[in-house]
């Protein structure tokens, strides 16, 4: 799962299923009557903010199917992805693995913007020495 692959840490399966999506930025969502439109503020990189002056309160848009809405809309810091996954799946009446395909795209997606961040619980199994 592509939005998992740290360079440092390797996860498994299981990790990344139940790591919580949460929002990173503060965004501007607007419903539409195909699905929402999604306003972020822009921060230039280090060296685009040497380069060139963007005028405060500058955004980007982004348009969200409804299938992207509501993937942005369980992104809360509670719902795992698997939680995701089935709930689009439900929704959609598809199987659960045409669900995951296209919600771990789109997560690896708002990842990559850094729109959100994924918590991921560590489990340390302990051997018993007796």
């Amino acid at each position: 799962m592509g939005f998992f692959n740290a360079k440092r840490d390797r996860f498994t399966r299981e990790q990344q299923l139940a790591a919580k999506p949460i929002q990173l930025i503060d965004a501007k969502l607007t419903e539409t009557s195909s699905g929402a439109k999604l306003q972020v503020p822009v921060k230039p990189r280090r060296l685009a903010g040497l380069l060139l002056r963007l005028p405060k309160g500058t955004t980007k848009t982004f348009e969200l199917d409804p299938l992207g809405l509501l993937v942005w809309q369980s992104c809360d810091g509670k719902t795992s992805v698997q939680q995701i996954i089935r709930k689009l799946a439900k929704r959609y009446n598809l199987n659960l693995r045409e669900a995951e395909v296209p919600t771990l795209t789109f997560l690896s997606t708002l990842a990559r913007k850094g729109l959100i961040g994924l918590e991921i619980e560590r489990r340390v199994r302990t051997a018993d020495h007796d």
